[in-house]
């Protein structure tokens, strides 16, 4: 088996870029390439992602796809003179993607679903990551168990270095998670409490601007009322700013895929690879360069567009 990992931070391709540059048996996940899932035989090539147009909740998250394409015959053409081959593309190390590397590595024990625990812990990283951490689970084992198996990812976020992180640096943080998803199915995995806090920075009528403070920000924002917010991830050293904007659910009146257009036409940082964007309930602000706007005039832009205010 030959499963490589190739880490290029915030960095984002086309589709017909990534089919270029990147040699076959290349598939990439969860927004390295800027399109909706797609997969081509001549390569091979594929693409798992749920963030660029796309129905987020009728989509399913890139672990959840690669889970079925697993069991649905991936490797049988992923497959170089009867090794099973993958080179994995990744711009981000979140839950998400971590899990997705994993089952990749562990194809043999996804494929039939005969281990309940990965089937479990599959079935709730879906719940939450197409949601974007709406979906009700509550404060239950499995999520104290999901909160222990992700920390090296989120002491990371939370401590702001991920920034700063080389690839090499980042491959380390996905060895760390994967590890400890072996060690869950193994009945060997921890748990740790659900840290819920989130400081509210502004926002407007039906919407809040929050800072997290927790690892389980969502769900206590969720909890209290807030049904549509905009997260201040990052303040980087260039004086640019990482969002995330995003709704409970399309029943929220929230039009986030309007706001991404109006963005992407005063945004200074804006360029063909580079935008705002992501689904119809939740994205975000241009992975590779950040957003030129500072949270008071993001604050001002949504409202204006959603209220005008």
């Amino acid at each position: 088996m030959t499963i490589q990992i190739f880490i290029e931070p915030k960095k984002t391709y086309s589709w017909r870029e990534f089919k270029r540059e990147k040699e076959p048996y290349s598939i990439s996940l969860d927004g390295f390439v800027s399109a909706p899932t797609k997969r081509e035989l001549k390569g091979p090539y594929a693409n798992y992602d749920h963030h660029t147009g796309t129905d987020r909740i009728s989509t399913r998250s890139t672990s959840e796809q690669v889970y079925l394409e697993i069991n649905l015959g991936l490797f049988k053409t992923f497959r170089k003179d009867g090794i099973p081959t993958v080179n994995i593309y990744v711009n981000d190390v979140d839950e998400d993607v971590c899990l997705a590397i994993w089952l990749f590595k562990n194809h043999e024990r996804v494929a039939g679903h005969g281990e309940p625990s990965i089937n479990r812990l599959v079935w709730c990283e879906d719940k939450l990551d197409c949601t974007g951490g709406a979906y009700p689970l509550g404060d239950v084992s499995i999520r104290r168990q999901m909160a222990w198996i992700f920390e090296p990812y989120q002491k990371a976020r939370f401590e702001k270095r991920l920034e700063s992180m080389n690839s090499q640096e980042l491959v380390s943080i996905v060895e760390s998670v994967c590890a400890r998803i072996t060690a869950y199915t193994l009945n060997n995995g921890e748990e740790i409490g659900l840290d819920g806090h989130f400081e509210t920075v502004g926002g407007g009528p039906g919407w809040a601007l929050v800072r997290e403070t927790g690892t389980a920000a969502r769900l206590a924002m969720y909890s209290s009322g807030v049904d549509a917010f905009g997260v201040v991830l990052n303040e980087r050293e260039s004086g640019v700013f990482d969002y995330v904007l995003g709704r409970r659910s399309v029943w929220i009146p929230f039009d986030l895929e309007g706001l991404f257009k109006v963005l992407n036409k005063s945004d200074k940082n804006i360029t063909k690879n580079n935008r705002w964007g992501g689904s119809n309930t939740i994205g975000g602000s241009p992975r590779e360069t950040g957003s030129s706007f500072s949270p008071k005039e993001l604050e001002k832009i949504v409202n204006g567009f959603m209220f005008g205010a």
